[in-house]
Protein backbone atom coordinates (compact mmCIF):
# COMPACT_ATOMS: atom_id res chain seq x y z
CA UNK A 1 0.00 0.00 0.00
CA UNK A 2 1.38 3.48 -0.87
CA UNK A 3 2.52 5.44 2.17
CA UNK A 4 0.13 8.33 1.53
CA UNK A 5 -2.80 5.91 1.49
CA UNK A 6 -1.62 4.44 4.81
CA UNK A 7 -1.47 7.92 6.33
CA UNK A 8 -4.90 8.81 4.95
CA UNK A 9 -6.40 5.73 6.56
CA UNK A 10 -4.68 6.60 9.84
CA UNK A 11 -5.96 10.19 9.85
CA UNK A 12 -9.49 9.02 9.00
CA UNK A 13 -9.39 6.45 11.81
CA UNK A 14 -8.22 9.04 14.34
CA UNK A 15 -10.88 11.61 13.47
CA UNK A 16 -13.61 8.98 13.57
CA UNK A 17 -12.39 7.72 16.93
CA UNK A 18 -12.42 11.26 18.30
CA UNK A 19 -15.97 11.75 17.06
CA UNK A 20 -17.11 8.52 18.72
CA UNK A 21 -15.35 9.47 21.98
CA UNK A 22 -16.98 12.92 21.97
CA UNK A 23 -13.66 14.80 21.88
CA UNK A 24 -14.26 18.55 21.55
CA UNK A 25 -11.59 19.62 19.07
CA UNK A 26 -10.89 21.36 15.77
CA UNK A 27 -8.14 21.44 13.16
CA UNK A 28 -6.50 24.84 13.37
CA UNK A 29 -5.13 25.17 9.82
CA UNK A 30 -3.95 23.30 6.71
CA UNK A 31 -7.05 21.13 6.76
CA UNK A 32 -8.08 21.61 3.13
CA UNK A 33 -6.85 18.21 1.89
CA UNK A 34 -7.55 16.19 5.03
CA UNK A 35 -7.86 13.29 5.45
CA UNK A 36 -6.55 12.42 1.98
CA UNK A 37 -3.16 14.11 2.33
CA UNK A 38 -1.20 16.20 4.81
CA UNK A 39 1.55 18.76 4.37
CA UNK A 40 3.54 17.89 7.49
CA UNK A 41 1.81 18.04 10.88
CA UNK A 42 -1.87 18.16 11.82
CA UNK A 43 -2.56 20.95 14.33
CA UNK A 44 -5.53 20.13 16.55
CA UNK A 45 -6.93 22.35 19.30
CA UNK A 46 -8.41 20.17 22.06
CA UNK A 47 -10.51 20.98 25.09
CA UNK A 48 -7.92 21.04 27.91
CA UNK A 49 -10.09 18.78 30.07
CA UNK A 50 -10.04 16.14 27.31
CA UNK A 51 -6.35 16.19 26.36
CA UNK A 52 -5.49 12.88 28.00
CA UNK A 53 -8.57 11.18 26.56
CA UNK A 54 -7.79 12.64 23.13
CA UNK A 55 -4.24 11.23 23.27
CA UNK A 56 -5.38 7.79 24.44
CA UNK A 57 -8.08 7.66 21.78
CA UNK A 58 -5.61 8.69 19.07
CA UNK A 59 -3.11 6.02 20.09
CA UNK A 60 -5.76 3.27 20.16
CA UNK A 61 -6.99 4.28 16.70
CA UNK A 62 -3.40 4.40 15.43
CA UNK A 63 -2.67 0.93 16.77
CA UNK A 64 -5.78 -0.45 15.08
CA UNK A 65 -4.60 1.16 11.81
CA UNK A 66 -1.16 -0.50 12.06
CA UNK A 67 0.76 2.49 13.47
CA UNK A 68 2.74 2.99 16.68
CA UNK A 69 3.95 6.10 18.51
CA UNK A 70 7.70 6.46 17.96
CA UNK A 71 8.05 9.86 19.64
CA UNK A 72 6.05 11.85 22.19
CA UNK A 73 7.36 15.34 22.86
CA UNK A 74 6.02 18.15 25.02
CA UNK A 75 6.73 21.35 23.14
CA UNK A 76 4.26 24.21 23.52
CA UNK A 77 2.02 21.46 22.16
CA UNK A 78 1.86 17.74 22.78
CA UNK A 79 3.55 16.36 19.67
CA UNK A 80 2.79 12.76 18.75
CA UNK A 81 4.81 11.17 15.96
CA UNK A 82 3.43 7.96 14.48
CA UNK A 83 4.93 5.43 12.09
CA UNK A 84 3.78 2.24 10.43
CA UNK A 85 4.73 -0.97 12.18
CA UNK A 86 5.76 -2.54 8.89
CA UNK A 87 6.53 0.50 6.74
CA UNK A 88 8.27 3.87 6.89
CA UNK A 89 4.98 5.85 6.63
CA UNK A 90 4.91 8.65 9.22
CA UNK A 91 2.39 11.16 10.54
CA UNK A 92 2.60 13.95 13.08
CA UNK A 93 -0.23 15.29 15.27
CA UNK A 94 0.21 18.42 17.39
CA UNK A 95 -2.37 18.63 20.18
CA UNK A 96 -2.91 22.17 21.46
CA UNK A 97 -4.82 23.16 24.57
CA UNK A 98 -3.79 26.81 24.23
CA UNK A 99 -1.75 28.93 21.83
CA UNK A 100 1.45 29.69 23.73
CA UNK A 101 4.89 31.18 23.19
CA UNK A 102 7.43 30.55 25.98
CA UNK A 103 4.64 30.04 28.49
CA UNK A 104 2.64 33.13 27.43
CA UNK A 105 -0.65 32.81 25.54
CA UNK A 106 -0.03 34.76 22.34
CA UNK A 107 -3.69 34.38 21.35
CA UNK A 108 -6.76 33.82 23.51
CA UNK A 109 -8.29 30.61 22.16
CA UNK A 110 -11.07 30.32 24.74
CA UNK A 111 -13.77 31.06 22.14
CA UNK A 112 -12.35 28.88 19.37
CA UNK A 113 -14.12 25.63 20.27
CA UNK A 114 -17.54 27.17 21.10
CA UNK A 115 -17.79 28.75 17.64
CA UNK A 116 -16.16 26.06 15.51
CA UNK A 117 -17.65 24.89 12.21
CA UNK A 118 -18.32 21.16 11.77
CA UNK A 119 -17.31 19.20 8.70
CA UNK A 120 -17.74 15.51 7.96
CA UNK A 121 -14.82 14.11 9.99
CA UNK A 122 -13.61 17.14 11.92
CA UNK A 123 -14.30 20.76 12.79
CA UNK A 124 -12.49 23.92 11.68
CA UNK A 125 -12.14 27.35 13.30
CA UNK A 126 -14.32 30.39 12.78
CA UNK A 127 -12.73 32.44 9.95
CA UNK A 128 -11.67 35.20 12.37
CA UNK A 129 -9.95 32.71 14.69
CA UNK A 130 -8.16 31.04 11.78
CA UNK A 131 -7.03 34.39 10.38
CA UNK A 132 -5.60 35.54 13.70
CA UNK A 133 -3.84 32.20 14.21
CA UNK A 134 -2.23 32.26 10.78
CA UNK A 135 -1.12 35.86 11.32
CA UNK A 136 0.42 35.42 14.76
CA UNK A 137 1.60 31.81 15.15
CA UNK A 138 4.76 32.25 13.09
CA UNK A 139 5.15 35.98 13.76
CA UNK A 140 5.49 35.66 17.54
CA UNK A 141 7.96 32.79 17.27
CA UNK A 142 10.11 33.88 14.33
CA UNK A 143 9.33 37.54 13.65
CA UNK A 144 7.94 36.68 10.21
CA UNK A 145 4.51 36.08 8.71
CA UNK A 146 4.65 32.84 6.72
CA UNK A 147 4.45 33.50 2.99
CA UNK A 148 1.99 30.67 2.45
CA UNK A 149 -0.47 32.29 4.88
CA UNK A 150 -0.30 35.89 3.66
CA UNK A 151 -3.05 35.57 1.04
CA UNK A 152 -5.39 33.85 3.51
CA UNK A 153 -4.67 36.43 6.23
CA UNK A 154 -5.30 39.27 3.77
CA UNK A 155 -8.62 37.73 2.68
CA UNK A 156 -9.68 37.02 6.26
CA UNK A 157 -8.95 40.57 7.40
CA UNK A 158 -11.04 41.94 4.55
CA UNK A 159 -14.14 40.00 5.65
CA UNK A 160 -13.60 39.57 9.42
CA UNK A 161 -11.70 42.71 10.41
CA UNK A 162 -13.89 43.60 13.41
CA UNK A 163 -13.92 40.07 14.81
CA UNK A 164 -10.15 39.69 14.37
CA UNK A 165 -9.52 43.07 15.96
CA UNK A 166 -11.67 42.17 18.96
CA UNK A 167 -9.84 38.85 19.36
CA UNK A 168 -6.37 40.43 19.17
CA UNK A 169 -7.30 43.23 21.57
CA UNK A 170 -7.93 40.69 24.33
CA UNK A 171 -4.26 39.69 24.30
CA UNK A 172 -2.47 42.87 23.26
CA UNK A 173 -4.31 46.20 23.26
CA UNK A 174 -6.98 47.84 21.11
CA UNK A 175 -4.36 50.11 19.55
CA UNK A 176 -1.97 47.28 18.62
CA UNK A 177 -4.85 45.10 17.44
CA UNK A 178 -6.06 47.93 15.20
CA UNK A 179 -2.55 48.34 13.79
CA UNK A 180 -2.23 44.63 12.97
CA UNK A 181 -5.62 44.52 11.25
CA UNK A 182 -5.02 47.71 9.27
CA UNK A 183 -1.50 46.74 8.22
CA UNK A 184 -2.59 43.22 7.24
CA UNK A 185 -5.52 44.53 5.21
CA UNK A 186 -3.01 46.69 3.30
CA UNK A 187 -0.48 43.83 3.07
CA UNK A 188 2.19 45.82 4.89
CA UNK A 189 3.91 42.67 6.09
CA UNK A 190 7.26 44.36 6.71
CA UNK A 191 5.59 46.81 9.10
CA UNK A 192 3.92 43.94 10.97
CA UNK A 193 7.17 42.02 11.25
CA UNK A 194 9.01 45.11 12.47
CA UNK A 195 6.51 45.35 15.32
CA UNK A 196 7.24 41.83 16.61
CA UNK A 197 9.34 43.04 19.54
CA UNK A 198 6.65 45.47 20.68
CA UNK A 199 4.00 42.76 20.41
CA UNK A 200 6.05 40.37 22.52
CA UNK A 201 6.68 43.01 25.17
CA UNK A 202 3.00 43.89 25.28
CA UNK A 203 2.09 40.21 25.55
CA UNK A 204 4.47 39.63 28.46
CA UNK A 205 3.60 42.81 30.37
CA UNK A 206 -0.17 42.51 30.06
CA UNK A 207 -0.26 38.86 31.16
CA UNK A 208 2.10 39.38 34.08
CA UNK A 209 0.12 42.37 35.35
CA UNK A 210 -3.43 41.24 34.55
CA UNK A 211 -3.22 37.56 35.56
CA UNK A 212 0.09 37.14 37.41
CA UNK A 213 -0.56 33.84 39.21
CA UNK A 214 -1.93 32.09 36.16
CA UNK A 215 1.02 33.33 34.12
CA UNK A 216 3.60 32.34 36.72
CA UNK A 217 2.11 28.84 36.92
CA UNK A 218 2.30 28.59 33.13
CA UNK A 219 5.95 29.70 33.15
CA UNK A 220 6.82 27.17 35.87
CA UNK A 221 5.18 24.37 33.88
CA UNK A 222 7.13 25.51 30.83
CA UNK A 223 10.39 25.49 32.79
CA UNK A 224 9.69 21.97 34.06
CA UNK A 225 9.01 20.82 30.51
CA UNK A 226 12.29 22.29 29.26
CA UNK A 227 14.33 20.78 32.09
CA UNK A 228 12.83 17.36 31.39
CA UNK A 229 13.66 17.69 27.71
CA UNK A 230 17.25 18.65 28.50
CA UNK A 231 17.86 15.45 30.44
CA UNK A 232 15.84 13.27 28.07
CA UNK A 233 16.13 14.98 24.68
CA UNK A 234 13.61 13.81 22.08
CA UNK A 235 15.99 14.06 19.14
CA UNK A 236 18.30 11.36 17.81
CA UNK A 237 21.99 11.15 16.96
CA UNK A 238 22.82 8.51 14.36
CA UNK A 239 26.31 7.53 13.19
CA UNK A 240 26.78 5.96 9.76
CA UNK A 241 30.03 4.07 9.53
CA UNK A 242 31.66 1.62 7.16
CA UNK A 243 34.60 1.16 4.84
CA UNK A 244 35.09 3.39 1.80
CA UNK A 245 32.48 2.56 -0.82
CA UNK A 246 29.75 1.59 1.64
CA UNK A 247 27.57 4.53 0.55
CA UNK A 248 27.46 6.63 3.72
CA UNK A 249 26.75 9.95 1.97
CA UNK A 250 24.00 8.48 -0.22
CA UNK A 251 22.43 6.77 2.77
CA UNK A 252 22.54 9.97 4.81
CA UNK A 253 20.59 11.84 2.14
CA UNK A 254 18.01 9.05 1.92
CA UNK A 255 17.55 9.06 5.69
CA UNK A 256 17.25 12.84 5.76
CA UNK A 257 14.54 12.78 3.09
CA UNK A 258 12.73 9.77 4.50
CA UNK A 259 12.47 11.19 8.02
CA UNK A 260 11.42 14.71 7.03
CA UNK A 261 7.96 14.26 8.60
CA UNK A 262 9.45 13.44 11.99
CA UNK A 263 12.47 15.73 11.55
CA UNK A 264 11.77 18.72 9.26
CA UNK A 265 14.86 19.97 7.35
CA UNK A 266 15.29 22.89 9.77
CA UNK A 267 15.78 20.35 12.58
CA UNK A 268 18.38 18.21 10.79
CA UNK A 269 22.17 18.46 10.76
CA UNK A 270 24.70 16.29 8.94
CA UNK A 271 28.33 16.23 10.05
CA UNK A 272 31.32 14.51 8.52
CA UNK A 273 33.33 12.82 11.29
CA UNK A 274 32.43 15.35 14.04
CA UNK A 275 31.08 18.86 14.65
CA UNK A 276 33.90 21.18 13.47
CA UNK A 277 34.17 23.57 16.41
CA UNK A 278 37.81 24.43 15.74
CA UNK A 279 38.65 22.80 12.42
CA UNK A 280 35.88 23.90 10.04
CA UNK A 281 38.00 26.28 7.95
CA UNK A 282 40.92 23.87 7.63
CA UNK A 283 38.68 20.94 6.69
CA UNK A 284 36.82 22.99 4.10
CA UNK A 285 40.10 24.10 2.53
CA UNK A 286 41.44 20.52 2.47
CA UNK A 287 38.45 19.01 0.65
CA UNK A 288 37.60 15.30 0.44
CA UNK A 289 40.37 12.73 0.83
CA UNK A 290 41.31 10.85 -2.34
CA UNK A 291 44.38 9.06 -0.98
CA UNK A 292 43.67 8.54 2.74
CA UNK A 293 46.79 6.46 3.32
CA UNK A 294 49.13 8.47 1.17
CA UNK A 295 51.15 9.98 4.05
CA UNK A 296 53.12 8.33 6.81
CA UNK A 297 52.09 8.45 10.47
CA UNK A 298 53.16 11.37 12.65
CA UNK A 299 55.76 11.09 15.40
CA UNK A 300 54.17 9.39 18.45
CA UNK A 301 54.24 12.60 20.53
CA UNK A 302 52.73 14.68 17.73
CA UNK A 303 50.24 11.89 17.15
CA UNK A 304 49.07 12.08 20.76
CA UNK A 305 48.75 15.86 20.51
CA UNK A 306 46.71 15.57 17.31
CA UNK A 307 44.49 12.92 18.89
CA UNK A 308 43.97 15.05 22.01
CA UNK A 309 42.96 18.08 19.95
CA UNK A 310 40.36 16.13 18.04
CA UNK A 311 39.14 14.26 21.11
CA UNK A 312 38.43 17.68 22.68
CA UNK A 313 36.50 18.70 19.59
CA UNK A 314 34.46 15.50 19.80
CA UNK A 315 33.80 16.08 23.50
CA UNK A 316 32.83 19.76 23.29
CA UNK A 317 30.95 19.30 20.05
CA UNK A 318 28.65 16.69 21.55
CA UNK A 319 27.57 19.16 24.23
CA UNK A 320 27.74 22.49 22.40
CA UNK A 321 26.53 21.41 18.94
CA UNK A 322 24.72 18.10 19.16
CA UNK A 323 22.83 18.45 22.45
CA UNK A 324 20.98 21.66 21.42
CA UNK A 325 19.81 19.93 18.22
CA UNK A 326 18.47 16.83 19.97
CA UNK A 327 16.98 19.03 22.73
CA UNK A 328 14.83 20.71 20.07
CA UNK A 329 13.77 17.31 18.75
CA UNK A 330 16.16 17.24 15.82
CA UNK A 331 18.10 14.61 13.89
CA UNK A 332 21.91 14.53 13.86
CA UNK A 333 23.58 12.38 11.21
CA UNK A 334 27.34 11.80 11.48
CA UNK A 335 29.38 9.72 9.09
CA UNK A 336 32.51 7.98 10.39
CA UNK A 337 32.62 9.51 13.92
CA UNK A 338 35.14 8.56 16.61
CA UNK A 339 34.94 4.90 15.53
CA UNK A 340 37.55 5.64 12.87
CA UNK A 341 40.16 5.84 15.64
CA UNK A 342 39.49 2.17 16.39
CA UNK A 343 39.48 1.03 12.76
CA UNK A 344 41.56 3.35 10.60
CA UNK A 345 44.08 5.51 12.49
CA UNK A 346 46.27 5.56 9.42
CA UNK A 347 43.71 7.80 7.67
CA UNK A 348 44.55 10.49 10.25
CA UNK A 349 48.28 9.69 10.39
CA UNK A 350 47.96 8.47 13.97
CA UNK A 351 49.69 5.82 16.05
CA UNK A 352 47.81 6.10 19.34
CA UNK A 353 47.73 3.12 21.72
CA UNK A 354 44.34 1.34 21.70
CA UNK A 355 44.01 1.79 25.47
CA UNK A 356 44.07 5.59 25.09
CA UNK A 357 41.52 5.43 22.27
CA UNK A 358 39.22 3.30 24.45
CA UNK A 359 39.63 5.67 27.40
CA UNK A 360 38.76 8.64 25.20
CA UNK A 361 35.67 6.86 23.96
CA UNK A 362 34.49 6.12 27.51
CA UNK A 363 34.49 9.86 28.26
CA UNK A 364 32.43 10.84 25.21
CA UNK A 365 28.68 11.15 24.89
CA UNK A 366 27.59 8.18 22.80
CA UNK A 367 25.31 8.40 19.76
CA UNK A 368 21.86 6.87 20.03
CA UNK A 369 22.51 4.53 17.12
CA UNK A 370 25.64 3.35 15.30
CA UNK A 371 24.71 1.98 11.88
CA UNK A 372 27.29 -0.04 9.96
CA UNK A 373 26.86 -0.13 6.20
CA UNK A 374 28.40 -3.48 5.34
CA UNK A 375 29.00 -5.05 1.93
CA UNK A 376 31.34 -7.63 0.42
CA UNK A 377 34.83 -6.40 -0.44
CA UNK A 378 34.18 -6.77 -4.17
CA UNK A 379 31.17 -4.44 -3.92
CA UNK A 380 33.07 -1.86 -1.86
CA UNK A 381 36.02 -1.92 -4.25
CA UNK A 382 33.75 -1.54 -7.27
CA UNK A 383 32.55 1.75 -5.82
CA UNK A 384 35.82 3.14 -4.48
CA UNK A 385 39.45 2.09 -4.95
CA UNK A 386 41.10 4.61 -2.60
CA UNK A 387 42.76 1.79 -0.64
CA UNK A 388 43.93 -1.71 -1.63
CA UNK A 389 41.47 -4.64 -1.50
CA UNK A 390 43.35 -6.16 1.44
CA UNK A 391 42.92 -2.93 3.40
CA UNK A 392 39.22 -2.81 2.55
CA UNK A 393 38.86 -6.37 3.82
CA UNK A 394 40.69 -5.49 7.04
CA UNK A 395 38.52 -2.42 7.62
CA UNK A 396 35.33 -4.34 6.94
CA UNK A 397 36.26 -7.01 9.49
CA UNK A 398 37.26 -4.38 12.05
CA UNK A 399 34.00 -2.46 11.65
CA UNK A 400 31.95 -5.66 11.99
CA UNK A 401 33.75 -6.59 15.19
CA UNK A 402 33.38 -3.08 16.57
CA UNK A 403 29.67 -2.59 15.83
CA UNK A 404 28.73 -6.08 16.99
CA UNK A 405 30.23 -5.16 20.34
CA UNK A 406 28.14 -1.99 20.68
CA UNK A 407 24.85 -2.15 22.52
CA UNK A 408 23.41 0.39 20.09
CA UNK A 409 24.92 -1.06 16.91
CA UNK A 410 22.93 -2.02 13.82
CA UNK A 411 24.29 -3.68 10.66
CA UNK A 412 22.67 -2.88 7.31
CA UNK A 413 23.37 -4.68 4.05
CA UNK A 414 24.90 -1.94 1.88
CA UNK A 415 25.05 -4.17 -1.20
CA UNK A 416 21.31 -3.64 -1.69
CA UNK A 417 19.92 -0.90 -3.95
CA UNK A 418 20.34 2.51 -2.32
CA UNK A 419 16.57 2.93 -1.85
CA UNK A 420 16.40 -0.31 0.17
CA UNK A 421 19.47 0.67 2.23
CA UNK A 422 17.87 4.01 3.12
CA UNK A 423 14.57 2.36 4.01
CA UNK A 424 16.31 -0.19 6.26
CA UNK A 425 18.15 2.56 8.14
CA UNK A 426 14.95 4.56 8.54
CA UNK A 427 13.22 1.48 9.94
CA UNK A 428 16.08 0.96 12.41
CA UNK A 429 15.81 4.57 13.58
CA UNK A 430 12.02 4.45 13.93
CA UNK A 431 12.22 1.12 15.79
CA UNK A 432 14.78 2.58 18.19
CA UNK A 433 12.64 5.67 18.80
CA UNK A 434 9.49 3.61 19.35
CA UNK A 435 11.22 1.42 21.93
CA UNK A 436 12.70 4.49 23.66
CA UNK A 437 9.27 6.12 23.77
CA UNK A 438 7.73 2.95 25.20
CA UNK A 439 10.32 2.90 28.00
CA UNK A 440 9.94 6.60 28.78
CA UNK A 441 6.19 6.89 28.55
CA UNK A 442 4.84 3.41 29.23
CA UNK A 443 3.69 0.42 27.27
CA UNK A 444 0.24 2.01 26.80
CA UNK A 445 1.68 4.15 24.02
CA UNK A 446 2.25 1.06 21.94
Amino acid sequence: MPEQEEISQLVTAVFRAWQQAGINCLVLRNYEDLPHSTTNDIDVLVDPAQLRLAEETLLRAAAAAGFRCHSRVEFATLALYLSGRHSTAQAHFDLFTALKWRGFEFLDSATFLPRKTSRDLFSIPHPADETATKLLASLIYTGEVKDKYKAAVFAGLKTESDAVCSLLARTYSPARAGFLVAAGAEQRWADIEAATGALRRSLILRQLTRRPWRTIKSLLRDAKRLITRWFWPPGVTVVLCGADGSGKSTAAQAVSDGLSCTFPPAKQRHFHWKPPLFSARRRAARGPATDPHGQSARHPILSLGYFGFHWLEFFLGSHLCLRPITFRGGLVLIDRFYYDFFVDQRRYRLSVPPAIVRLGYCLLKKPDLAVLLDAPVAVLQSRKQEVAPAETERQRAAYLELVRGLGNGRIIDAAQPSEKVGADIIRAILDFMAERTRKRCGASLQ
